[in-house]
């Protein structure tokens, strides 16, 4: 029987154990859903782009990516992105649009609303 794998990182086990726990809390199925995309493989995991984002989005959405952002593409509207990772490059083009990006813990301790929270992957 092959090994299981999944993320051995302990600061991601520990965001994968804190959105379950606040899916349990408060019977919102998004930050489950987040918490089993994180629990894949890294090869199995969201590399979204910025243009993907830009396509899919409108002025001021909330946005989780649950893997790494990556910067091709760019981004023409203000937009909150929460993800595990960001390359250096799309933290520059967000910035240059006036948009937010964050951790998927930060948006986990923040007050958003999870009916306005999509996922992109």
């Amino acid at each position: 029987m092959p090994k299981r794998t999944g993320p051995t990182d302990p600061n991601l086990v520990d965001l994968i154990n804190n959105l379950k726990k606040k899916s349990a809390e408060t019977k919102i199925a998004l930050w489950k859903t987040i918490a089993e995309r994180l629990e894949k493989s890294r090869r199995q995991r969201a590399a979204t782009n910025l243009s993907k984002i830009n396509r899919y989005t409108k002025v001021n959405d909330i946005i989780v990516v649950p893997g790494s952002v990556l910067s091709s593409g760019s981004l023409n509207h203000s937009v909150t992105i929460a993800a595990l990772k960001f390359s250096e490059g799309a933290k520059e083009k967000i910035q240059a649009a006036g948009s937010k990006f964050m951790s998927i813990q930060e948006l986990l301790d923040s007050k958003h609303e999870a009916k306005k929270i999509k996922i992109i992957i």
